[in-house]
């Protein structure tokens, strides 16, 4: 394999190299609640953890979105007001949820970088716009609460804040931007809008861990996650905050199927920013927000219908990376999983036909990065370091002889939506 050049990732190790240390401070946005409305979903400020990078990572910056799913309903985003997604009442003082983005964070390519780990709190990744308060009960017979649909504003709120002088983001030459499940995306979605919010200096890349989802009934033909995903775009007014290429293409005369922009198999295409998907093709959350499974793919508690249809799916996933742009790189497993940035047996363990997950994107990240940019003599990784998948099926996982063991993929699933995609 081909890789940067000056660039020892043979070398390629699991711990981390010397870092900017491990102290988080927490910060809230408390002027742009009172000024732009800007809150979570119980009117509380927005906010998150921030890790001051050191070295020759003071001018570099990672903005990480934590996930948590998607409110359904006002009542269930009522009941989420309540809890630390929707509120940053209980927010703790420093940054402990390690299951999304530590082994990126700590990996030796970006251990002394500034890191921002953006809480998420208002359900709907980001996306919302709504200026006046929804009044509904947190569960059916209790008494309303008062609820805010404002993602939008505090993405904005965020940003504003990170690009003050006094922060440092301004003066950046690098910004990866990106997230895990809901945080996932945040970065299908905003990518490119937060691209366009940097100063010309600045050069950003993103990266979604999970999320590559495709507009898909379940088994069943059941609207499960297409379902949800209409309901939120409407209530939380989400058009204007998606994707606007994809919303172009996409979303009608009248905006009313902007919706499909929600998903990231399908925004991914239309994203300009140069972008890095991390997904597995059997995800542990896909199995019942959209396959509608009783297990994973290789549960015996699964049947047989159940399985082609996912095998399906994950096929038609395969098809789908293969044209997204040149410049977007990706790394796909059949391995059941959900937020790998934060598995090191995902990040430095799992290895497809030779390639390490975290070797991939750093790869990846280092032949878009400002110093290649810059150097005639930094050679770009080859496709197969950089776009990476397991075209199997099911089995195995994570291994570096799938292709020789079942050589290819078979039928795409059938689905109206996915059957006009021009592939």
């Amino acid at each position: 394999m081909a890789f940067v050049a000056a660039l020892s990732l043979a070398a390629y190790a699991a711990s981390s190299a010397e870092s900017g240390g491990d102290t988080w401070s927490k910060f809230l946005l408390t002027d742009a609640a009172a000024k732009t409305g800007a809150v979570c979903l119980d009117g509380t400020p927005g906010g998150g953890y921030l890790r001051r990078g050191s070295g020759n990572g003071v001018k570099k910056w990672i903005i990480f979105h934590q996930g948590g799913g998607w409110c359904s309903s006002d009542t269930n985003c009522a009941g989420r007001s309540l809890t630390a997604l929707g509120s940053s009442k209980a927010w703790g003082p420093t940054y402990t949820d390690t299951y999304e983005g530590s082994e990126l964070f700590d990996d030796k390519a970006f251990a002394n970088w500034n890191v921002v780990y953006a809480m998420y709190c208002d359900g709907g990744s980001w996306t919302g716009n709504v200026t006046d308060p929804i009044s509904a009960p947190p569960k059916t017979g209790a008494a309303n609460v008062t609820i805010y649909y404002r993602g939008r504003r505090l993405l904005d709120a965020l940003i504003d804040h990170l690009l003050e002088p006094s922060q440092g983001l301004a003066s950046a030459t690098d910004l990866l931007f990106g997230g895990c499940s809901a945080g996932g995306l945040t970065a299908y979605a905003h990518a490119d809008y937060v691209a366009s919010r940097m100063p010309r200096t600045v050069n950003t890349l993103a990266i979604a861990d999970a999320m590559f989802a495709l507009d898909s009934n379940s088994y069943k033909g059941e609207s499960l996650f297409p379902a949800r995903m209409q309901w939120g775009y409407k209530a939380w007014d989400s058009g204007p905050s998606l994707n606007q290429d994809c919303m172009k293409a996409l979303g009608g005369a009248d905006g009313s199927d902007g919706w499909k922009c929600m998903f990231g198999g399908v925004a991914a295409g239309f994203v300009q920013t140069p972008l890095f998907v991390v997904n597995s093709k059997y995800g542990t959350w896909q199995e019942k927000a959209i396959i509608g499974a009783n297990g994973t793919i290789t549960s015996p508690t699964i049947g047989a219908a159940t399985k082609a249809f996912w095998v399906g799916y994950g096929n038609t996933m395969v098809k789908m990376l293969e044209v997204l742009p040149a410049q977007h790189g990706y790394f796909v497993s059949n391995c059941p999983a959900h937020c790998q940035t934060g598995t090191a047996s995902s990040w430095t363990g799992m290895s497809i036909d030779g390639t390490i997950m975290g070797e991939a994107f750093v790869a990846w990240h280092q032949a878009h990065s400002t110093a290649a940019a810059a150097s005639s003599s930094m050679l770009a990784p080859t496709a197969s370091s950089t776009r990476v998948v397991e075209r199997c099926n099911v089995t195995t996982c994570g291994s570096d002889v799938c292709r020789a063991k079942e050589g290819g993929i078979a039928a795409d699933i059938v689905d109206p939506y996915l059957a006009s995609i021009k592939l």
